[in-house]
């Protein structure tokens, strides 16, 4: 509510500069990583779009270090903005409740919600993906999960 007041030139700038050093470093641990992985039997990716999974079940090393700092990774990433976004719809919550007309009330919260419903699809969709060791399990529950996270 106090964005203008908030954001300046300068925050906005650390800010996506800070996102920029942040994803950069964390994507080139993960390929130095994946580029130590070597291949053997078939190379066809049963996906329709690159994911990790697929990648990981094709290789003939062991990934289970793969795995795991995959797994902690992307915890870190969605759980971290999940909390981020939890907090901060706990605070519009907050001033929509205490506002005086129930119209204005109403509206609010019909903008909230529809944003929580597209929230709670891609983040529990995240979840079931990436969230977890998924070692176990198959490609095609992937698969349809991966699908329902990209429409």
């Amino acid at each position: 509510l106090h964005y203008a007041a908030i954001m300046k030139q300068q925050l906005c700038t650390r800010l996506v500069g800070a996102g920029w050093v942040i994803g950069f470093t964390l994507s080139s641990y993960h390929l130095v990583l994946l580029s130590k992985l070597t291949f053997c039997g078939p190379n066809k990716i049963q996906h329709f779009f690159y994911d990790n999974s697929p990648l990981f079940k094709l290789s003939c090393s062991d990934t289970s270090l793969l795995w795991k700092a995959d797994s902690i990774l992307i915890s870190f990433v969605v759980l971290g903005s999940l909390c981020l976004i939890l907090v901060s719809y706990m605070c519009i919550f907050h001033c929509i409740l205490h506002m005086p007309a129930a119209s204005g009330r109403k509206k609010a919260f019909a903008t909230c919600s529809s944003h929580l419903t597209a929230l709670a699809i891609v983040y529990g969709s995240c979840i079931v993906l990436y969230a977890r060791p998924s070692e176990d399990v198959s490609l095609e529950t992937n698969t349809i999960v991966a699908l329902l996270n990209t429409v």
